[in-house]
């Protein structure tokens, strides 16, 4: 079953092609499966870069990103406010995301690395799953933190990131960032940044990365922005 699988996502990329403009994703119609803008099937074979808009320069990412289209790979997961210190450690270009913290005001030069990842792995028929922020910048039940987010500028934070890659077909949402919803305040943040990104963006996927052992419909399961259910078996 195994080869199979990696076979169909072979077959897909193949089809796709490097360097042609990647179609849309949408939930089929029966809504049990990923499909493309023309209803081909999709398989979602991913690898984790959590760090990789954070810590590695360009030539970095080619090598990485050509390697993972080259074996087979369908999307990667990455994160823009990034678990290890994300706000306060600089990238490889010595930015930081945000102007002082704050999720409305964000840092261009750190953003236009962003740009970059993701214009190159549309090039190699990557697909991103991009989580606007880890968990720990709105429940900082461990990890760096500081959180950052309440519900005011979580959904400023949305529509801003959904301005700057709306013509990105290549763009699956993913909120959340290995986190429990815990509080009203959680729920707040999560519902506003995704109304932010729905707001101004209506064609991209949305989903949640919850904690480990768990669903994203264990705590969002009557929202209406969350396309697809995501489930993290946890580490191991």
């Amino acid at each position: 079953m195994k080869q199979i699988l990696l076979i169909f996502a072979s077959l897909l990329i193949t089809q796709m092609g490097h360097g042609q403009k990647l179609p849309l994703l949408k939930v089929s119609n029966d809504h049990s499966y990923i499909v493309t803008a023309s209803d081909d099937p999709f398989f979602w074979l991913g690898d984790t870069a959590w760090e990789m808009i954070h810590r590695l320069d360009r030539e970095e990412v080619d090598r990485y990103l050509t390697d993972r289209a080259n074996k087979g790979f369908t999307l990667i997961q990455t994160v823009i406010l990034a678990e290890l210190d994300g706000l306060n450690t600089p990238n490889a270009y010595g930015e930081k995301p945000l102007v002082n913290n704050d999720p409305t005001q964000l840092n261009d030069k750190y953003f236009q690395h962003v740009d970059y990842v993701l214009k190159k792995a549309g090039k190699l028929g990557l697909y991103i799953g991009l989580l606007p922020t880890w968990g720990d910048k709105f429940n900082k039940k461990w990890g760096t933190g500081p959180e950052i987010f309440n519900p005011e500028n979580a959904k400023i934070y949305g529509k801003l990131l959904a301005q700057r890659y709306l013509r990105h077909n290549n763009v699956i949402w993913i909120l959340g960032g290995d986190r429990a919803l815990e509080n009203e305040t959680h729920y707040a943040v999560i519902r506003a940044m995704a109304q932010g990104i729905r707001e101004v963006d209506k064609q991209h996927l949305i989903t949640y990365h919850p904690v480990g052992a768990k669903r994203a419909t264990d705590f969002l399961k009557e929202d209406p922005w969350l396309d697809l259910d995501m489930f993290q078996s946890g580490h191991s």
